[in-house]
C-alpha cells in the first residue's frame, strides 16, 4: 500500500461539506499511435478527506511507449530516473524495456493497480486508431438574444461549462499528460515525448498535476452562469441535466444533475431520460455517451453552445454538429444571460 499523498490541505467549512459531491475517483487514460509508434498513458487514484485535509489514498500510473527510432536513451534514462524518485518517496515504481528488430516497446508502472486498473490499461494498449477524425460542419451562427425561445429543455454540459470558473481543460490535462507535440500539430511519440523527463524532474508535483481538476473543484466557485441553470432548473425551465464532468461545482450552485462519464476512458454510452423536446448542449467537444445521439433519435430538438475556443489537434471536435441544429458560438455566460426566469421571484 502506498503512503497517502496530501493534495488539498485547510479546506473551508463549506468546502469539506462538499467534498462526497465530488467524483472522488480520478480516471485519465490516452492512446495515441502515430505510424508504427504508440504512446499510451494511464492514470487513476482515489482521493479521501480526513479533517480538512485531502489525500491521494491509493494511485496507479502507467505508460507505454513503443518508438521505432534507435535513439531511445533519453527516454529511457529518464524513466529510470522517475523510477528511482518514485520508489524514494514510497511509490514503488518499475521500468521494463523490450527490444525487437523494428521497435522498442518501454512500459513503466507506479503504485498499486485495481483490477479495474488492469482491465482498462490492458483494453486502451489493444485499443486501434482512428484513421479519419470527420471535421464539423458548422451550422449559421445564431444571435445570443435568441436564446430565450428554447426552454424548456434538457441539457448536456462538459468542461466548456466548468472552465468559465477556472477548471482545467481537456486540453490543458493533454497538456499535463503530454500527449500532445508541439514540434508537430499532432500527437506525442517516442523521443520528443515530454512526459517522461517531467516524471524524473518533478516527481510528486506531476501525480499531482494529474490531480489539478478534482483539486481545483474543491476551491472554484460556480459560475454566473452555473447559477442562472440552477434558478432555470427550479423555474421548471431546465429539465434533466446530464454532465461529463467530474466536478462538483453544478451541487454548489444547488443544481440536481446526472454524471454520465462511466470510465471516462472508453466510449460508454449512457442511457438518457430526457424531459423536454429540446437538448441544449453546453461546451461539450464529442457526443462519447451517445447523449446527443440518442436525442435526435427520439426527435428533439439540438442547439449547440461552444466558444470554439483551442483543443487538442487530431481529436475529435464538434463532429456531432448538423446543418439543421441551432448554433450559439459563445460561452455559457452569455447564452444564459438572454434567458429570463419563469418566475421572477426566483433569484440567482
Amino acid at each position: 500500500m502506498n503512503k497517502p499523498i496530501v493534495l488539498v490541505e485547510e479546506l473551508e467549512k463549506e468546502q469539506t461539506a462538499q467534498f462526497e459531491k465530488l467524483n472522488n475517483d480520478i480516471i485519465w487514460g490516452w492512446k495515441r499511435d502515430v505510424g508504427k509508434q504508440k504512446r499510451l498513458v494511464y492514470f487513476s487514484g482515489n482521493m479521501r478527506l480526513s479533517g480538512r485535509t485531502v489525500y491521494l489514498d491509493r494511485l496507479f500510473f502507467y505508460y507505454r511507449s513503443v518508438i521505432t527510432s534507435a535513439n531511445i536513451a533519453g527516454v529511457t534514462d529518464s524513466l529510470s530516473k522517475a523510477t528511482e524518485v518514485f520508489n524514494e518517496i514510497s511509490l514503488e515504481a518499475k521500468l521494463i524495456r523490450k527490444e525487437t528488430s523494428e521497435s522498442n516497446s518501454i512500459e513503466f508502472y507506479a503504485g498499486t493497480p485495481t483490477s479495474k486498473d488492469l482491465d482498462r490499461s490492458r483494453r486502451l494498449k489493444l485499443r486501434r486508431p482512428r484513421l479519419h477524425i470527420p471535421s464539423p460542419n458548422f451550422p449559421p451562427e445564431s444571435l445570443p438574444e435568441l436564446a430565450a425561445q428554447l426552454f424548456p429543455a434538457d441539457l448536456y454540459v462538459g468542461s466548456g461549462l466548468s472552465y468559465e470558473a477556472g477548471l482545467p481543460t481537456l486540453c490543458d490535462m493533454h497538456e499535463i499528460f503530454g500527449v500532445d507535440s508541439h514540434h508537430s500539430d499532432g500527437f506525442t511519440v517516442g523521443e520528443y515525448d515530454p512526459l517522461p523527463l517531467a516524471l524524473a524532474e518533478e516527481g510528486l508535483s506531476r501525480i499531482k498535476k494529474f490531480c489539478s481538476v478534482h483539486t481545483k473543484t474543491l476551491l472554484a466557485e460556480p459560475t454566473e452562469a452555473m447559477h442562472k441553470i440552477s434558478a432555470l432548473q427550479r423555474s421548471g425551465k431546465v429539465c434533466n441535466i446530464f454532465t461529463d464532468n467530474v466536478d462538483n461545482l453544478l451541487s454548489k450552485a444547488d443544481a440536481q444533475f446526472e454524471r454520465v462519464r462511466g470510465s471516462g476512458v472508453f466510449n460508454e454510452r449512457y442511457e438518457a431520460e430526457f424531459g423536454s423536446n429540446t437538448l441544449i448542449v453546453v461546451g461539450v467537444a464529442a457526443d462519447r455517451r451517445q447523449i446527443i445521439r440518442q436525442a435526435r433519435k427520439k426527435g428533439l430538438k439540438i442547439v449547440v453552445v461552444n466558444p470554439c475556443k483551442k483543443v487538442s489537434p487530431n481529436v475529435t471536435h464538434l463532429e456531432y454538429l448538423r446543418d439543421t441544429d441551432v448554433f450559439f458560438k459563445c460561452e455559457a455566460q452569455t447564452f444564459f444571460r438572454q434567458v429570463p426566469l419563469a418566475d421572477s421571484g426566483i433569484g440567482i
